[in-house]
């Protein structure tokens, strides 16, 4: 019982000594709040008046919840096996090594994807006993993480992917900077493609800009994004994003040329058939089964993935409103909260690192994983 207390504390005293202890001091004054009964909204609206660094935004929104780091809640897990599953100290220790390997290897719970699974998988060769181990523990945590610290269930399904299988490819979303110019060079729709590259945002909204979409805001000039996924000026209001410095000059020329009030000439009156009408021109007529079959969407997820492995370690909260990414919000309030009206001139810095020249996919050996064995 004494080593266990002791144990704990020396848990305490390394959490302090990390880099994360601005996360564990925020956890406590958010345990502190809710104690006293504000809800999460009273604490946000709080924090949000003091809070000025991104680090403290990040740390913040670990304690609350809203990003779930895996490693925050590794010790919780494994007091839960104990008391509640009565695992030996054996299993205990197991699960340890096999569980701090996988929260090191996704650190984010939005990280852990079917893709990003059979990756690793096929990367670190599992076989057998381990391999079945590896799923079972896994998804033992992703139970732990829905129903003690998310309070909903969890799609365990992406967990499947931790099987032999060889990934004898790339994933043909992510294209590399190579194969842009190689795509860029050939297509006489320059204008579609580099607006596509250099915003990361869907055909729907790039197909609809308009000229009066072109507009300065907090001393940036801008695009004010009315139309996307699941995003009308009827109902939800613009987002404002930084034009990126290479499409500056193009933007002008766009405005000049502009002979029905939009920003590319494309065929069609509607909002769907613009986008068609963009995503024509990138395809090129070529079938699916060419080997330089490219979609518009693929500059998106290349954007994304892109802006992910940034040097400047850029804030999630920034590349998602960058790049528009709804679907990370959709399923927590509280995140759309704190994403809303971030000024242009802070997100001048993302827009900025969408860098072709330098984007090397697959990610260059010194970024990959260092696979540690069982």
């Amino acid at each position: 019982m004494a080593s266990r207390w002791a144990e704990e504390l020396w848990s305490q005293v390394e959490k302090a000594r990390s880099p994360d202890w601005e996360y564990h001091s925020l956890k406590g004054y958010v345990a502190e709040y809710k104690a006293k009964g504000l809800s999460d909204d009273d604490i946000d609206d709080l924090v949000y008046q003091v809070i000025e660094e991104d680090s403290t935004f990040e740390a913040y929104d670990r304690a609350m919840g809203k990003v779930v780091v895996l490693k925050d809640h590794l010790e919780g897990y494994l007091a839960w096996c104990e008391k509640e599953q009565n695992n030996l100290p054996k299993t205990i220790k197991a699960k340890r090594s096999m569980i701090t390997q996988f929260c090191d290897r996704f650190v984010r719970l939005d990280r852990v994807t079917e893709q990003a699974v059979m990756r690793w998988t096929s990367e670190r060769d599992v076989k057998g006993a381990t391999q079945k181990a590896m799923k079972t523990f896994s998804r033992d945590f992703y139970t732990y993480l829905g129903n003690k610290v998310l309070s909903k269930k969890l799609d365990t399904s992406v967990l499947d992917s931790f099987q032999t299988k060889t990934i004898n490819s790339t994933p043909k979303e992510v294209i590399s900077g190579e194969v842009f110019r190689k795509e860029l060079a050939a297509t006489k729709h320059k204008d579609g493609l580099m607006l596509l590259a250099f915003t990361g945002r869907r055909s729907v909204a790039i197909a609809n800009l308009k000229c009066s979409d072109v507009v300065m805001a907090d001393g940036v000039k801008c695009f004010k994004i009315r139309i996307d996924k699941n995003h009308r000026p009827e109902t939800d209001k613009p987002h404002l994003i930084p034009i990126h410095s290479k499409l500056s000059d193009i933007v002008d020329r766009l405005l000049r040329d502009s002979k029905d009030g939009y920003l590319l000439p494309l065929s069609g009156n509607t909002t769907e058939t613009r986008s068609e009408a963009l995503q024509t021109q990138v395809k090129r007529g070529r079938k699916t089964t060419d080997p330089d079959y490219i979609t518009a969407h693929q500059f998106r997820t290349s954007v994304i993935t892109m802006l992910h492995n940034s040097p400047e370690e850029l804030a999630d909260k920034t590349i998602y409103s960058v790049v528009g990414h709804k679907d990370k919000l959709s399923d927590d309030a509280h995140k759309r909260h704190y994403l809303k009206g971030i000024m242009p001139s802070r997100l001048l810095v993302t827009t900025e690192e969408i860098n072709w020249d330098d984007w090397v996919y697959p990610l260059q050996e010194e970024y990959v994983y260092e696979v540690e064995q069982l």
